[in-house]
């Protein structure tokens, strides 16, 4: 006999916007891959994952509901914690390769292939402790399941994590400054604006979501964040032809 999973109220309430900030990531990376099917420019590949898998960490928030929804059971272990953390890997290369070539080009070589030998570390780490060791998965070391979507992450993932995000968030100010300092192109200016709103943002809603113990408000306040943080970055970076009517720097 199979039992259905019951969830209770802050546990939807997390599934709800887990799959909003996901449908609003995923809206903004679809325009962005549709610009690069169109064009071929290889940055705007790089930003289509880039915003995409940026949002991994909460994939099994929305996609753990909208299965439950589906399904009335949680996903199983191992499915729920590769959804959240394979495609983390795939955003810190992507960004390194928008915001090394900008800022520092001598050393995006270098970057780049420290990230690929930490990405390559965390995947072995990963898949060890999930399917390898007598009693895998080790959740102590992955990760520990708060509720049916939701989870703590724990050890090297947990230290993986947040070095993507203050990376991140200490490089995309970087880039966002350095937009600032463009005084004769206002729409550099008003892109590295939206930047610097971006990424605190996401830095704020991040720290808030994956570190802090939440109610049903904070949760809104910190999702709302990161949604927000989807929409400026895509502003930072593709200006829509209205937006710059808005701003009357066309």
């Amino acid at each position: 006999m199979i039992f259905q999973v019951v969830l209770d109220d802050l546990t939807q309430l997390s599934g709800i916007f887990g799959v909003l900030a996901i449908a609003i990531a995923w809206l903004y990376g679809g325009i962005v891959l549709y610009k690069f099917i169109q064009s071929k420019e290889k940055l705007l590949l790089y930003l289509f994952l880039a915003i995409v898998f940026t949002m991994s960490p909460w994939y099994p928030s929305g996609f753990g509901y909208i299965y439950w929804l589906i399904t009335r059971q949680e996903l199983v272990y191992p499915a729920y914690v590769l959804i959240g953390t394979i495609g983390a890997p795939i955003a810190l290369i992507s960004w390194i390769q928008i915001y090394m070539p900008t800022l520092h080009k001598k050393w995006k070589g270098v970057v780049t292939w420290i990230s690929i030998c930490l990405s390559v570390i965390f995947y072995i780490y990963l898949i060890y402790f999930l399917f390898i060791p007598s009693g895998a998965p080790i959740d102590e070391l992955i990760g520990i399941k708060d509720s049916a979507i939701d989870i703590s992450y724990k050890g090297f993932v947990l230290g993986f994590l947040a070095f993507l995000l203050l990376f991140s968030t200490v490089t995309g100010n970087d880039f966002a400054i350095a937009s600032l300092k463009e005084k004769d192109n206002p729409i550099l200016k008003w892109k590295g604006r939206f930047l610097l709103l971006s990424f605190n943002l996401f830095a704020i809603g991040g720290i808030g979501d994956g570190f802090l113990p939440l109610s049903p408000a904070t949760l809104i306040i910190f999702r709302t964040l990161m949604m927000l943080a989807s929409t400026f970055y895509y502003l930072g970076f593709i200006l829509p032809g209205w937006v710059k009517k808005l701003l009357k720097i066309e």
